[in-house]
Parts: structure tokens; sequence; C-alpha cells
């Protein structure tokens, strides 16, 4: 089955004028679900998506993997970067738990690494946040419906990237929309977590996941037992770190990174490497 294809840009205004006209029957979204595209990043993309670009897309979804739906909507950073890949009166393809019950929208870029808060990864932040608010206003829903890529259960990847915050982007669409901010996670959420060693040696970088702090394991683990190696575990959860003494030891993946690189929480990583840690807030010491 092919999918439905349309591929027309729009400016906010043209695309909320587009919204008005569309009839839902067999598929009703209940929310919207928030992507990057990873690969291509901005700096892959520096003119935004060309037609070209967007063949190349519908061939990758339709021909190589074998999808009947695709996300619904592109944004690039152009004035008119509002793409309708794909009829919004079809069920997509985007999020494996979400599909049936959503729209899917793909931000260009690679927010694991590129910058969500200035240039042109503001200019695509300020329209995708633009576009969330026209399209929770056609379904009447609020903002705080908004959903991650990395809500869906079925994913372990850190889409739409770990430069991009769920406070954040519901209070911005909250203030287009003019409605009261509702989140379902705690203020003090927005505050940064710290993670350092005993010597005051602060580990970079530092996100979050299901509200604890992550950190890339082999990088901490080789700064806080130098020497070892690292495989495949033996699913694709686990990484596997052979020290230099010859302890090996299985760590559960908490996120991989669009880059592919594995992420953990504090305490498996601590447990792996037979370090104690202490938790005061937001601020963790290792004691190592």
């Amino acid at each position: 089955m092919a999918i439905p294809f349309v591929g027309k840009r729009f400016t906010i205004k043209e695309f909320q004028a587009e919204l008005g006209k569309i009839q839902f029957s067999t598929f009703k979204p209940e929310f919207i679900v928030l992507h990057h595209t990873g690969n291509p990043s901005l700096e892959l993309r520096p003119d935004g998506f060309s037609e070209q670009h967007l063949q190349n897309l519908l061939h990758y979804y339709q021909e190589t993997m074998g999808w009947s739906g695709a996300p619904h909507i592109f944004i690039d950073d152009r004035a008119d970067g509002i793409i309708v890949f794909q009829k919004l009166t079809a069920k997509g393809v985007h999020a494996a738990s979400f599909n049936s019950m959503s729209w899917g929208i793909e931000m260009l870029g690679n927010y694991d690494i590129e910058s969500f808060d200035s240039e042109r990864g503001a200019k695509v932040r300020d329209l995708t946040m633009q576009c969330l608010a026209a399209m929770c206003n056609r379904l009447d829903i609020g903002p705080e419906t908004i959903r991650f890529h990395r809500d869906d259960p079925k994913t372990n990847k850190s889409c739409p990237g770990l430069n991009v915050n769920k406070i954040d982007v519901v209070s911005r669409v909250s203030k287009i929309m003019k409605k009261p901010l509702i989140v379902d996670i705690s203020a003090n959420e927005s505050e940064e977590w710290t993670v350092r060693l005993k010597s005051g040696v602060h580990i970079q970088p530092v996100h979050v996941k299901d509200g604890r702090p992550i950190l890339k394991i082999r990088d901490v683990i080789n700064q806080l037992k130098p020497g070892g190696t690292f495989k495949a575990g033996p699913n694709a959860s686990q990484v596997k770190w052979i020290s230099k003494s010859g302890t090996v030891k299985l760590i559960s993946i908490a996120q991989i990174d669009e880059r592919g690189v594995g992420w953990a929480f504090v305490r498996d990583i601590c447990s792996a490497t037979g370090l104690g840690f202490k938790a005061t807030g937001k601020r963790v010491e290792i004691l190592a």
C-alpha cells in the first residue's frame, strides 16, 4: 500500500488555514509526537529540505522500509518550513506505540549535538512550537498532551534529542495558545543535575531520563576505571565492560543517542565500577 504522500510546504498562516479544511473519518489523532531527524542534521541540509530530499525520504519509507505510512509533518528553518509529508487524515508511521493515535512531527536537525536554542536550530524550534500550537488547537487538546518519541516504551532512542526539554516545549506552546502551563512533572525538573567526583571534578555531559541523571557509559567508566574494554552485551539493552583486571560487568543502557552511544543511570555505572555515590537534591557525588 502506497504512502499517501503530499509533500507540500506551508507558512504557519497557510498551515493554520489548511488544518481548518481537513475532515477526519477513520483516523483522528489524540495527541502529537515530536521527533528530530537525527540524520540528516542541520549541517547536512544547509538549505533545508529540497524536493529531491522529500522524494528520497518517500522512497526510503515506502520501498526500503516497506511502510504504508510516514511522519505527517517535517519542519526545517525556511519561512515556509512546515512540510505536510503525508495526509493528515491518514495514520502515519513514526513511533511504534503511538502510530494509531497520533500525528508525528519530524524536526530537521540532530538535537543530541546541535543547538536547539540558537541560529538555525532556534528557527526550527520556533516554527515547530507554532505548528504544535496550531495542531493542538485543531484537535482541541492541551499542550501538556504532547509526547516525545523517547516517551514510547518500545524505543530507547533519545529522540527528539537530548537538548530538547519537555517542560520548555510545553511552556512555549502554552504561551502561543494562551493557555495556563500544565505539566505532569515537578517544576524543579528544569533545574540542572550535576555529577561530580569527590575531588570536585565535574562529569559532563549529564542528561536526564525518567527524572534521573544519565551519563555516557564508555566515557565515564574510562574516567573512573581506565584501561578496560567494551563490547555489546548479550542483548541490545546492555553493554559488557571488561575491566583492566578482567572483571566482567553488564551495564543496562538507559538510552541510545542518535550517534549510537549508550547512556546509563549513575546508579548502574557506580554499581558496575564498585563505587558508591550520594545525592543531595540534584547534586550527585561519585565516591571515587
